[in-house]
């Protein structure tokens, strides 16, 4: 695991190496905020070995990126709970498993969860609460999917109930209706230029990056927060114009 600063930002580079929950601290912690009315305002006064401040530093101020290494096959549960500034992640593309709370209490607003996950476990991304976008493999499992996003905008914003039986076909198939195919290949993994220019075709050229789904998102916002995208939406239209162009052009020369 390495740390650096990159565009004023502090970005961890995790390559499975380092056990990143501490029971034991994190215990500790939660204690003396019990002992203050569950208010964290002045936390660093608190009594607190300079372990225990150390980290929740790291925890709460630090990293707000983490790129994974392609070695990383598993997120262990707490790995990065109340990482509250944390707000963006490259997964690796090997990641099998999310442990329980794994990044629970972070600032995550989109997550894409990579082809080969099998397993997402309760409250794994809980209390994120800008969270309104979730992308998840039909093949993985969702451990109580309910928990899985418990206060996030995701969950609020749909009063999902625990109980209800759909739960885990809805996470799984928010644009499965055909007219939201556009959003499928923008949200997919590493989706390319081919296949987005084909849809386009399909679905009624650039404007169909403008059509919200039904829970309100556009293609436009899937390939932005994307973080396996390698083409920009200008690069797309530019390249779909000039086909248009050259088709046009040889329907021309036709007549």
């Amino acid at each position: 695991m390495r740390v650096a600063t990159v565009d004023g930002l502090v970005t961890l580079f995790y390559d499975g190496s380092k056990d990143l929950f501490n029971h034991d601290l994190h215990s500790k912690w939660f204690v003396k905020w019990n002992e203050h009315g569950l208010n964290e305002d002045e936390w660093e006064e608190w009594d607190l070995s300079t372990d225990c401040k150390n980290y929740w530093r790291e925890r709460d101020k630090h990293g707000s990126r983490v790129i994974f290494a392609n070695t990383v096959i598993r997120i262990e549960r707490f790995a990065f709970i109340c990482c509250k500034r944390l707000a963006f992640i490259k997964w690796s593309i090997n990641l099998e498993f999310i442990g329980q709370c794994a990044l629970s209490d972070c600032n995550l607003s989109s997550v894409f969860v990579p082809p080969r996950c099998r397993e997402i476990r309760d409250h794994a991304f809980a209390c994120n609460c800008n969270l309104k976008l979730l992308n998840v493999p039909q093949n993985t499992n969702l451990v109580e999917p309910h928990w899985i996003i418990r206060d996030t905008v995701l969950y609020s914003k749909y009063e999902l109930q625990r109980a209800d039986p759909e739960l885990d076909v809805w996470l799984k198939n928010i644009n499965d209706d055909d007219e939201f195919a556009l959003h499928r290949v923008c949200a997919s993994f590493e989706p390319t230029l081919d296949m987005i220019l084909h849809t386009m075709k399909e679905k009624g050229g650039p404007k169909a990056f403008k059509v919200e789904n039904n829970i309100g998102i556009t293609p436009s916002q899937y390939l932005k927060e994307n973080p396996y995208a390698t083409v920009t939406e200008k690069e797309i239209i530019e390249k779909y114009v000039l086909q248009m162009m050259g088709e046009l052009q040889s329907d021309q020369e036709v007549l």
